[in-house]
């Protein structure tokens, strides 16, 4: 008799399970030396297994893409929903950036920091679709980011409406570097950046208040 079909709460806790140790292989070796043969290895099953849930390595990396980005937008939500006030948002939404981005370094170090395949370069492959979708998720943090800096030049005008874009990219940029900084512990013998976080986002927020 055929094998009867898994649950679906063990397929599923499988896929996840086969998505998190590939991102700790791109983490600690780069995007490179994923194979399914070495996944397969790490999780103890064959490399057919894998194909079962997966079509490719490149499936298995955007689709840990798409969970990461997807959890980052919720927290970015959720920091939109957190207040009437906008400054009150942008606050809540620079502390939910830190924050997500120390929690889940591996994630984080991978979506921003490391030289990984783009949308563009799945542009014309089987991975398209994919691709596409992967880029629509990750795009709507901008998106939110940008709906919050909208509603603060509206709300106190201390910034112009023309300037949100170039203000969501030096936002970014300085919360990256933070994240960054952390990640790689080259700040510890200068000083302990983890207390100081709050002061700077706060001096990060002043011109916006």
């Amino acid at each position: 008799m055929p094998k009867p079909p898994a649950p679906p709460q063990v397929v599923e806790a499988m896929r996840e399970k086969i998505l998190s140790e590939a991102l700790f292989i791109i983490n600690r070796e780069g995007y490179a030396t994923l194979s399914m043969r070495k996944l397969a290895r790490r999780l103890g099953v064959t490399a057919k297994t894998i194909y079962n849930y997966y079509a490719n390595k490149d499936e298995i990396y955007l689709m840990a893409l798409i969970d990461a980005f997807g959890d980052l937008t919720e927290r970015f939500r959720q920091a939109y929903r957190s207040s009437d006030n906008p400054v009150e948002k942008l606050r809540a939404a620079l502390h939910a950036y830190v924050h997500w981005g120390i929690e889940h370094r591996h994630s984080y170090t991978i979506m921003f920091s490391m030289d990984t395949p783009k949308y563009s370069d799945y542009v014309g492959t089987a991975m398209e679709a994919v691709a596409e979708r992967q880029n629509r998720v990750a795009l709507q943090v901008a998106e939110i980011g940008t709906k919050i800096l909208t509603e603060v030049a509206a709300y106190n005008r201390s910034i112009a409406g023309d300037e949100v874009p170039y203000r969501l990219l030096h936002l970014w940029s300085t919360l990256h570097g933070m994240v960054s900084l952390y990640i790689s512990r080259v700040t510890l013998e200068v000083w302990d950046l983890r207390g100081a976080m709050d002061r700077i986002l706060e001096d990060v927020l002043r011109p916006y208040t």
